[in-house]
Order: structure tokens, then sequence, then C-alpha cells
């Protein structure tokens, strides 16, 4: 149990793979612990909420608008029910939603917006960079992504499915100081362009993100 401890202590969250679950004595013996670290959290901006595809109407990346709601344009009401609802509008109209209306970040944190006056505040937090808005947007997770758990206050082994992005963000942020958890690969991804890729570890999967990301912008 104590050997198990220090791995976690060690190695974060990903860092012990299935075939790591090895002895690690002390911090000296570990073996790039700040690059796991960064894998984690690489993982959690892949899998971050995208809140672009509604801009023509909160003008912000930082969020977006849960469905279904009522827009004001040129003083008639539109019923919005998906981004497809949003197709005829662009960034020069002036869309207005009727409030309240309830809003998802980019951390999958719900609010509740109830006057035009939260509304434009959360806008103008987002605009001058006071809320979190770290993703990246051009390489995506295939799903399901399966990963082992192994609690070392109860001793018990779980696997968790992740089977879209708010599985994977939401469950990164939860699984806390007393959970070992290892990805079990091979992991797929998929490009922009379409391009799938398969990965076999974590130093693979790392290093591919790492990669793209000055694609991105």
């Amino acid at each position: 149990m104590k050997k198990i401890i220090a791995c976690l202590m060690l190695f974060a969250l990903f860092a012990c793979q299935e075939e790591e679950f090895t002895v690690v004595e002390s911090k000296e013996d570990a073996i790039g612990v700040d690059e796991d670290r960064q894998l984690t959290s690489l993982m959690k901006l892949v899998s971050s909420h995208d809140g672009s595809f509604d801009n023509v109407v909160d003008d912000s990346d930082c969020f977006s608008i849960n469905y279904p709601y009522m827009c004001s344009y040129n003083g008639e009401l539109y019923t919005v029910n998906s981004v497809e609802d949003l197709a005829p509008f662009n960034m020069y109209d002036e869309l207005i939603p009727e409030f309240p209306i309830t809003m998802t970040l980019a951390n999958y944190i719900e609010v509740e917006v109830p006057n035009l006056n939260a509304f434009e505040t959360l806008i103008s937090q987002c605009q001058n960079g006071q809320l979190f808005n770290e993703r990246i947007t051009c390489i995506d997770f295939v799903y399901p992504i399966s990963v082992a758990i192994y609690n070392t206050e109860t001793t018990n082994f779980d696997t968790l499915i992740f089977n879209h992005d708010r599985d994977t963000f939401t469950s990164l942020d939860l699984i806390n100081e007393n959970t070992v958890a290892s990805v079990n690969y091979p992991v797929k991804m998929t490009t922009n362009t379409g391009l799938i890729l398969t990965f076999n570890s974590n130093e693979e999967l790392k290093d591919e993100i790492l990669t793209v990301i000055p694609l991105c912008d």
C-alpha cells in the first residue's frame, strides 16, 4: 500500500500506466513527473467546453447558452433548439436572449443568468480574460475512453468509461489525491482535417497534443 501511495504522490493522475504500477521509493526516483501532470492538463484542455458555436448570440467563446431558449430579433421572438437555428444570423445581427437563461461555461459549470446586465457582465469578463477559456480545438478524442481507477483508501479497483468531453473534463477534475488513474490504451484522436490517430502510451498522447497546439490558431 505504501508503495502504491508513493506512486500516486509522484506521478499524479496519469503517470502510472498499467505496466508501470511499480515501486517508487522517493521523488528522485520518479521520471517525467512534470510531464505526466502536463498530460492531465492537456487532456482537460482538449475536452473543455467550446462555447464558440453560438457567438452570434453571446459574442463569447467562454460559454454557450443551454437549449432551448428564445431570442428577440427585430422585435420578433425566435426559438433556438439547436445550432442550426442560428444559421440564418451573423455577427452583425443583434440577437437578445429572453431571460432568464442557463449557460454552460468552458469548465462545464452551469450558471443561471437572470437579466441582460448579468449577461453583459459575463461577456465582458470573458473578453477581459477573467473567465476560464483554455481550449485546444484542433484535435478531439474519439470516444469511448477507458480509465482504470484504484482508490488507495478503499483498495477498490474500478473502470471509468468516458463517452463525451464533459465526462473527461469533469472526471479529471473530481479524481482526488486518494486515487491512482491510468488510461487504458490505445486511445484515438481525430484532427480538424479528419485524420484519425492512434496512441499507445502517455508519452505518445502528450507529444501529439503539444505538436498540434501551434496549429490551432
